[in-house]
C-alpha cells in the first residue's frame, strides 16, 4: 500500500508513504483509511526513522523520558528499562525475539504470546502487567509519531493479578514493636511512630524537612517523596505518588516524636535544625536525606522476629482509621490515596459499616 502525503515542511519534497498489509482487501482499505488519517493529523514522521522494531520503538520512549518530553518518576524510568530489557529478550514460540518484531506487522496476538511466554518463564503475574503498560506506553508514542496506525496492545489481554489482604499488625502489636524500637534505635523508634501515626509512605519520610513541621498547629505538610533513580541519578526529591499535597494532623505521640529528633539534631550539630534541613538525613550531611536501602537495613536489624515491615506501618494506619469508622474519603485524603485505590487495597478488619449492614440481617 502506497500513498502521496503532506510535502516535508522544511524541504518542501513531495512524500509517499507505505504500508505492508497481510489480509483482505477490505482490511487493507482500512489501514488506507488510518494512512490518510494520521497524515491529516499530522502524526506521520517528516523525515526517515529507524524507527522499526519493537526494540527501537522502547528505545524512542525511553530517550523521550530521558529527554523531559515524557514525564516519569526516576525510580519508574527504572522499572521501565527493565521491563523493556526483559521483553525484548522474550523469545516467541515461531523463535523469534520479541524485540525484532516489526512494528508495522505486529499484532495483539504476538503481545499476548509474549506475556504467556514470560509467564512461563516464571514472571508473576503483577511484574507482566507491569511490563505491558510500559509497552503499551511505548506503542502510543510510536503511533503519535506515526510510527504506527493504531496501538495493538490496547487490545491484547493482560494476566489477572491475585489481590491478596494485605497485613496490618493489631494497635497491640504496634505499641509493644515501637518500645523495641526505641530502646534498640531511638532515632529510628521515632520515624516508625511517624510512619504508623500519618500513614504516610517511606520515600515521603525521607523527605520531610522542617519546613514542613508545624508544631504549633500539630500538622505536617507532605509534598515530596525521596526516590532513588539508580546508577549516574542518585537519590532526587520529586512530587509525592500521587503529584498532590496534603497537611495531615498530628498525634501526640507524632508531636513528641518529632520534639526528640530536633533534640537529638541539636545535640549531634550544635544548633538548632535549619528550615530546609532533612528532618531525618544523612548521618554525613544534614542537606541530604538518608538512603532507602539505609532505612530499610536499620529497620531490619530493629525490628527482629517480628514480620512487620515499614509498609506494613501505612497498612496499620489505614486499617485502623477504617476500623474506626472512618470514611473511605477521610482515610483516602489523610494517606495520599484516591477513594477507588483504598478500596482496593485496603479494608478494615472489623469494618464497622459492613457489620452494621449485616446486622440488618439479623434473624434471631
Amino acid at each position: 500500500m502506497d500513498v502521496e502525503v503532506h510535502r516535508d515542511p522544511v524541504t518542501g519534497a513531495r512524500r509517499r508513504v507505505s504500508r505492508t498489509v497481510r489480509g483482505t482487501r477490505e482490511e487493507a482499505e482500512i489501514a488506507l483509511a488510518r494512512l490518510k488519517v494520521a497524515d491529516h493529523e499530522r502524526r506521520l514522521p517528516t523525515s526517515g526513522t529507524r524507527v522499526r522494531s519493537v526494540e527501537a520503538a522502547f528505545e524512542l520512549y525511553l530517550g523521550a523520558v530521558e529527554a523531559g518530553v515524557v514525564e516519569l518518576a526516576p525510580k519508574t524510568l527504572v522499572t521501565s528499562r527493565s521491563a523493556a530489557t526483559t521483553m525484548c529478550a522474550t523469545i516467541l514460540p515461531d523463535g523469534h525475539r520479541f524485540g525484532d518484531v516489526r512494528l508495522g506487522s505486529m499484532s495483539w496476538q504476538e503481545i499476548e504470546q509474549c506475556f504467556a511466554a514470560m509467564k512461563a518463564a516464571g514472571k508473576g503475574a503483577d511484574w507482566v502487567r507491569r511490563c505491558a503498560t510500559v509497552l503499551s506506553r511505548a506503542l502510543e508514542l510510536a503511533r503519535k509519531r506515526g510510527l504506527i496506525d493504531a496501538n495493538p496492545c490496547r487490545d491484547a489481554a493482560r494476566p489477572r493479578s491475585t489481590r491478596v489482604k494485605p497485613f496490618s499488625p493489631t494497635v497491640d502489636e504496634m505499641r509493644t514493636l515501637l518500645a523495641v524500637a526505641r530502646d534498640r534505635d531511638p532515632e529510628l523508634g521515632d520515624m516508625a511512630v511517624l510512619l504508623a501515626a500519618t500513614g504516610m509512605r517511606k520515600g515521603e519520610l525521607q523527605a520531610l524537612i522542617w519546613r514542613d513541621i508545624d508544631l504549633n498547629k500539630s500538622e505536617v505538610h507532605i509534598a515530596a517523596a525521596i526516590s532513588d533513580g539508580g546508577r549516574g541519578v542518585g537519590l532526587v526529591r520529586k512530587a509525592t505518588k500521587r503529584s498532590d499535597w496534603r497537611d495531615v494532623p498530628l498525634t501526640t505521640s507524632a508531636i513528641e516524636a518529632l520534639e526528640r529528633q530536633a533534640r537529638r539534631r541539636e545535640q549531634l550539630v550544635g544548633v538548632r535544625p535549619e528550615p530546609d534541613e532533612y528532618v531525618f538525613p544523612s548521618e554525613v550531611d544534614e542537606m541530604r536525606p538518608m538512603r532507602p536501602e539505609r532505612l530499610s537495613r536499620r529497620w531490619v536489624a530493629v525490628r527482629g522476629s517480628s514480620k512487620v515491615t515499614l509498609l506494613h506501618l501505612r497498612h496499620f494506619a489505614a486499617t485502623t482509621m477504617l476500623d474506626a469508622g472512618e470514611s473511605y474519603r477521610t482515610v483516602a485524603t489523610i494517606l495520599g490515596n484516591s477513594e477507588t485505590t483504598l478500596h482496593l487495597h485496603y479494608d478494615g478488619r472489623t469494618d464497622v459499616g459492613k457489620r452494621r449492614a449485616i446486622g440488618t440481617l439479623e434473624l434471631g
